[in-house]
């Protein structure tokens, strides 16, 4: 199995996403199967020294040392996370902005599978996701706005509908310098 690790501060989950694509891509080119491909983001933990400029990393907050855990009956507390992600079952504004968040991160990078859907929409360690991100990829299917390609883990979903026009960029005017020898 292909490991690639990179050690940086400030990546957004986006970012992230887009540097995976783009390492297991060009790992895929070199003839490495991209499901023998790990992409693991670690935050930089060291000082850098970088053409004669010395970098101190700093964290973006602090971060404080736990103090000792104090025993509890009931499950460990982990991060803040939106209440929906909790919840035994969503609710139909919740899963509708789900789908739209699944439908952009479609339309952004042209094709899906579930696992990449769940990093993309941040739901990798919520146990609900696979099943309810199957039923918004057969809703989507249902409406001819995306093709499923392959089967159990070999599964993509492909976009197929209207893409969302990229910003236009200003016309670039070109202008011919005068010489100043006439």
């Amino acid at each position: 199995m292909a490991m690639v690790i990179i050690e940086s501060f400030h990546l957004s989950p986006d970012q992230k996403t887009r540097i995976g694509e783009r390492v297991i891509t060009a790992l895929q080119q070199e003839g490495i199967a991209p499901g023998s491909v790990v992409v693991l983001f670690q935050p930089e933990r060291s000082d850098i020294y970088l053409d004669g400029l010395f970098v101190p990393v700093q964290a973006e907050a602090p971060t404080p040392v736990p103090a000792a855990p104090a025993p509890r009956a009931a499950a460990p507390v982990q991060e803040a996370a939106p209440a929906f992600k909790t919840k035994a079952r969503r609710s139909k504004p919740e899963l509708e902005d789900m789908k739209g968040q699944l439908m952009r991160a479609l339309q952004d990078k042209g094709s899906l599978s579930s696992f990449e859907a769940q990093v993309a929409l941040d739901l990798k360690d919520c146990e609900w996701a696979p099943a309810t991100l199957r039923r918004l990829f057969t809703e989507l299917e249902e409406t001819k706005l995306i093709v499923k390609n392959g089967q159990k883990r070999g599964t993509r979903y492909v976009w197929k509908g209207i893409a969302s026009a990229p910003p236009s960029a200003p016309a670039v005017k070109l202008v011919k310098a005068e010489s100043e020898e006439a």
